[in-house]
């Protein structure tokens, strides 16, 4: 779908912060993404609308950035090192299913965006929408140059 391509191509933080937290998973306390994980409708109660609150939804959503990129990062390495195991079709099968359902993911969380009301809970749908947009993307295309004989890594 066009929306999904149009969210693959808006730009991820550029934050100390972000890059901090990609970098290590020991990097700061990342106990409030657990709230964020699985989508709308969210559990978290809606905050007041204040300069703090938007400067922490900002930081919010550079560090739920910054911990999928490390987590994509490590999942990556993994498949490295089975790919150079000799385990490529067990890789590409794997990219395939999780782009899948990423996908099926993604269409349901898209369903899901007019539950949120508070700006935060928008905000974190929306970068929730992102990050599958992307994964879809970057799966499909790392199991594409697999399957063409190609080393992504």
């Amino acid at each position: 779908p066009p929306e999904l391509t149009t969210l693959t191509t808006l730009p991820l933080p550029t934050s100390h912060l972000f890059h901090e937290v990609s970098l290590s998973e020991d990097a700061l306390d990342e106990s409030e993404l657990q709230y964020w994980k699985l989508g709308p409708p969210f559990s978290q109660p809606e905050p007041v609308d204040t300069a703090q609150e938007v400067q922490f939804t900002v930081n919010l959503t550079h560090v739920f950035f910054g911990q999928k990129m490390c987590l994509k990062n490590q999942a990556r390495a993994r498949r490295e090192l089975r790919y150079r195991a000799g385990a490529g079709r067990e890789v590409i099968m794997e990219l395939h299913t999780i782009t899948a359902q990423a996908f099926t993911e993604w269409m349901q969380l898209k369903d899901c965006m007019i539950e949120c009301t508070a700006r935060r809970h928008k905000e974190m749908a929306e970068c929730l929408l992102q990050w599958h947009a992307w994964v879809i993307y970057m799966y499909y295309h790392e199991a594409g140059m697999l399957e063409w004989g190609e080393n992504p890594y």
